[in-house]
């Protein structure tokens, strides 16, 4: 069989050009290519200047700082000279000051508050604004001394739910896809529950096999209902477990001048959970190190102690449980404020990479160690704004580097107080992250 074409298709093919046709294609891929290659520089070029300008800088009332992040950004801000001045070695303009983040700026300012430049790329696109957040200068006195901490939730933590096998012989899960681990139970029936007694009491005086819970579930108040099981034992259950309290070792990290504390550089989490526990009340007590579960590859270590509890050991009350730590008030000797001891605060400017040092109780008394500060994610929105690792041998031979119940130790440089300890690598324990000391004031 032949292919026969129309005459008028002939000329058509015959006029095609291979040749060009695979030059014109060889082209455009080409530029494809070249526009790919260029993006994706683009991208990681972005992505570096982003994580070197911080969205907020934070300073002291009338202390010049020197910023040299070397970007070519230009600043705006609208803010009188006498108020913030912001400059590159020249005078401060009256109104409209403009600035090269591409060379070192000059910022002073002499009053209080927030203050706001927006920055263009090139002078041209808009790329974000940058917050100067002005604060009084402050001191505080590191601490890095091991405590007892005790934190009773705001309501009743549930951990997942189980079967419950009723008088009847049957099994039951009353509260299965109901409730959800990290759910908050703040009533039952409308009554305000701060106890797992309080809850099981509420459950056998209710005559309704249905009971209504109110409960916090990821920030938002939500009512569910389920029924109630009459059990083998005799009780009313929802099967559910609960958790109400929660107790550790941690390291206070600061002492104010006014003896407010703050510690851990992270938040109390349920150890069952993950979830940040919503404080209702929390105690601190003094805690002595008995031995150390040093920490290796895959498998971190722990400071083992023991804590005095009772309301006559009490040295403090928690006044606050965040992502980026707990505060509150500490009292009793050896923990409240010795002006002597007392260190200037370092802002997230004035953290350098090498040589710091990490004051924690890993014994009897409070040590001092050498650790190395790797890198500075100054961006960073966690507790995670810098990567420190242990240089000091005595640390080393003695835990491994960092192990859990270090979290606040404070991170010293140059003679500020600069941050805290947060967290250890689990594959590596010599190294881990700490958070800026602004994060904790």
């Amino acid at each position: 069989m032949s292919l026969i074409c129309p005459k008028n298709w002939r000329p058509f093919f015959s006029k095609i050009n291979w040749r060009d046709r695979d030059r014109r294609i060889y082209r455009f891929c080409l530029v494809l290519l070249v526009i790919f290659n260029l993006g994706a520089v683009g991208a990681w070029y972005w992505q570096k200047m982003d994580s070197k300008v911080p969205d907020h800088i934070y300073l002291f009332q009338n202390q010049n700082i020197e910023i040299d992040l070397s970007v070519p950004l230009e600043g705006h801000c609208q803010e009188t000279k006498d108020v913030i001045a912001i400059t590159n070695g020249g005078a401060a303009q009256e109104r409209e000051q403009s600035f090269g983040l591409d060379r070192p700026v000059s910022v002073m300012a002499s009053s209080l508050g927030s203050y706001q430049a927006e920055l263009k790329l090139f002078g041209i696109f808009h790329y974000k604004y940058i917050h100067f957040d002005v604060i009084e200068e402050a001191k505080v006195m590191p601490s890095g001394k091991a405590v007892g901490l005790y934190i009773q939730s705001d309501g009743i933590m549930v951990l997942g739910t189980s079967k419950i096998v009723g008088k009847d012989g049957f099994s039951y899960e009353p509260a299965k896809e109901i409730l959800q681990p990290g759910d908050v139970i703040c009533k039952v029936e409308d009554k305000r529950v701060g106890t797992i007694d309080e809850v099981v009491a509420l459950l056998q005086k209710e005559k309704s096999r249905k009971v209504t819970l109110e409960v916090i579930r990821g920030g938002t108040t939500i009512q569910v209902k389920l029924e109630k099981v009459l059990a083998k034992d005799g009780e009313y259950k929802i099967g559910a477990w609960l958790r109400e309290d929660t107790e550790g070792i941690g390291t206070l990290s600061f002492v104010t001048e006014n003896n407010q504390f703050a510690a851990l550089g992270h938040g109390i989490t349920d150890i069952d959970t993950g979830k940040l526990i919503q404080l209702s009340k929390g105690t601190v007590y003094p805690a002595q190190i008995e031995d150390i579960k040093k920490g290796k590859a895959g498998n971190p270590g722990e400071l083992i102690g023991s804590v005095s509890l009772g309301d006559a050991n009490c040295i403090g009350e928690i006044g606050s449980n965040t992502t980026l730590g707990i505060t509150g008030t500490v009292r009793g000797s050896g923990y409240t404020y010795q002006r002597e001891k007392a260190l200037p605060v370092g802002l997230k400017q004035d953290v350098k990479k090498g040589k710091a040092w990490i004051m924690c109780q890993i014994g009897k008394e409070v040590e001092k160690f050498e650790v190395e500060i790797e890198e500075i994610n100054v961006n960073s929105r966690d507790n995670k704004g810098m990567v420190i690792r242990v240089t000091d041998q005595n640390l080393l031979r003695r835990s491994g580097g960092i192990v859990q119940g270090m979290s606040g130790a404070p991170v010293i440089q140059n003679d500020k107080v600069i941050g805290a300890v947060t967290h250890v690598f689990v594959n590596d324990p010599t190294g881990g992250y700490a958070t800026f000391m602004e994060n904790m004031l």
